[in-house]
């Protein structure tokens, strides 16, 4: 689930513990100290910023908004699902996009579905960056066009693993009055059990989606975990350096095996096991380790998503496939991307 499998820093565990304490448990979350001190740490304006329960909550507060039955939602494919999924419950329709075989997102083909011909653009874009379950960025002078070309389209840049990539498009907030970006506390910072997410929008575009939001969407002990972690940017320093290089041990690990892998700048890496992905996966789990597969997915049935965790987690994932290694194929990665991605187009 792309977590970071170590959990929060003791200091954040034992704020935690103290907000559990006397009567703070009977009363209300009070939001308004916390939003200020968050908005300081971001660098935005506390009205510029919508605290949210996690970002899923955040995505169905898009759709309960904005999306009218039959609306568009624009989709790189493959993504994150869960866009989708709140997309279509608000009774939406989706187009999506595949990404080609060098995994980037072909621009031309974005630009002419913002601006059709006839007919109503797209009600949003979505936008993950870097990418789920590709862990791939979008280069930004792209977005910027994407952005100026989208001028009746709000675009949503999903910044979920921004501490693991280092770009963000935060700033650009200012600029854009149809951007909104999200950020969360459940990835680089440990805490997706308290579910905190974050919603970033100029003035106008967070006043719109404020009006739709219920009035205590995050509780308390997910405020307290938060604030006590963007006071600690050391720990969080140390995980992410640690997740970098047990990535690229693991890149180099799959290079030994042939088996091809997306660029990835976050905190997993999307590969392409071939055909006997379902069987190795299920001797993955039967020694204890679980990765993100696809069994039943045309376009993604010969791929894993492996997230990177603890050191002695990874040793486990290194030694289990190489245990398994009779059972992987090397791989031409431009032929094995080419399939995946043709099927991706065919699905």
């Amino acid at each position: 689930m792309n977590e970071n499998t170590a959990g929060p820093s003791p200091m954040v565990v034992r704020a935690v513990q103290r907000a559990t304490r006397g009567r703070q448990l009977g009363t209300y979350p009070e939001y308004e100290a916390a939003r200020a001190t968050l908005a300081r740490h971001f660098g935005v304006p506390a009205a510029q910023l919508l605290l949210t329960n996690g970002i899923d909550d955040g995505l169905k507060l898009i759709c309960d908004t904005f999306v009218d039955p039959g609306n568009v939602l624009l989709l790189p494919s493959p993504t994150f699902t869960m866009y989708q999924f709140f997309h279509r419950v608000a009774g939406g329709r989706v187009i999506e996009v595949p990404y080609d075989r060098s995994f980037r997102l072909p621009l031309g083909r974005v630009l002419d579905l913002l601006a059709p011909r006839r007919g109503h653009p797209p009600r949003w874009l979505v936008l993950a960056n870097p990418n789920n379950p590709t862990g791939t960025l979008i280069p930004q002078e792209e977005l910027k066009v994407i952005l100026r070309s989208a001028t009746r389209t709000l675009v949503l840049v999903d910044e979920a693993y921004f501490d693991y990539s280092g770009q963000t498009v935060l700033g650009w907030i200012r600029q854009y009055p149809n951007l909104a970006v999200t950020r969360t506390f459940s990835k680089a910072h440990g805490l997706a059990a308290l579910r905190l997410g974050t919603i970033f929008a100029c003035r106008e575009l967070a006043d719109t989606l404020r009006k739709a939001q219920p009035v205590f969407p995050v509780n308390s002990l997910a405020l307290a975990g938060a604030l006590e972690s963007i006071d600690h940017p050391e720990s969080l320093r140390q995980h992410v350096e640690q997740v970098l290089r047990a990535r690229e041990l693991l890149c180099r690990f799959l290079d030994s095996l042939g088996v091809p892998y997306a660029p990835s700048a976050a905190n997993f890496v999307f590969a392409c096991f071939g055909e006997n992905a379902p069987e190795i996966a299920r001797k993955l789990e039967t020694r204890g380790v679980l990765i993100r597969h696809w069994p039943n997915h045309l376009r993604l049935g010969r791929c894993f998503r492996i997230g990177i965790g603890t050191a002695a987690e990874m040793r486990k994932l290194i030694a289990a496939l190489e245990d398994l290694r009779g059972l992987i194929t090397p791989q031409d990665p431009e032929k094995a991307w080419g399939q995946v991605l043709e099927e991706a187009k065919s699905d």
